[in-house]
């Protein structure tokens, strides 16, 4: 695929659609072959999409624009697990692609772009204190019982770890984990 051709990103971009596409909804969902059934193909959609555009154009605006959309799906999007996952799932793979980054200079992610990511956890991390019973209870996705005692609330809880712990990216671990 050439990058400077019009892509599901490059379209969501050009109709507004950034925060669709973060939470893969139709026809912004990323299709990849995947085991497991995923509100988007987070890792797929970001090594396909997102950081192909960013070595294509280098967009000073994206940056900016990436974490916009993302608070903008916490405050505003309706089925809110589904944008507390998907928010998580979006930093928890750029924070490991940043790890990445910095592991291995000469490395695939050599000129990825950074982004100040702090007003989102902030949002995310009370959003996740806040709707801790609901995700207990919601089996979708990461929260099956073949990964899961406790919905979305445990693998996300284990993530969020993760992300401030090794990653070195910003803290939303809830302070009623």
């Amino acid at each position: 695929m050439n990058y400077t051709e019009p892509n599901l990103l490059t379209e969501a971009l050009a109709q507004h659609c950034l925060e669709l596409f973060l939470v893969g909804e139709p026809p912004w969902f990323f299709d990849a072959k995947v085991e497991n059934d995923e509100p988007q193909n987070i890792r797929q959609a970001f090594d396909s999409l997102v950081f192909p555009y960013w070595r294509a154009h280098h967009d000073p605006a994206f940056p900016e624009a990436f974490t916009a959309a993302l608070f903008s799906v916490l405050m505003m999007y309706p089925d809110r697990n589904r944008a507390i996952y998907v928010a998580h799932g979006w930093i928890w793979y750029y924070r490991y692609c940043i790890d990445k980054k910095r592991q291995q200079p000469d490395g695939f992610y050599v000129d990825l772009f950074e982004m100040d990511l702090s007003e989102v956890a902030v949002l995310l991390k009370s959003l996740v204190e806040s709707n801790k019973a609901e995700m207990i209870k919601d089996t979708r996705w990461a929260g099956e019982s073949w990964n899961s005692q406790q919905g979305i609330w445990e693998p996300m809880l284990r993530s969020s770890k993760t992300v401030r712990d090794r990653l070195n990216g910003p803290d939303y671990v809830p302070d009623n984990a």
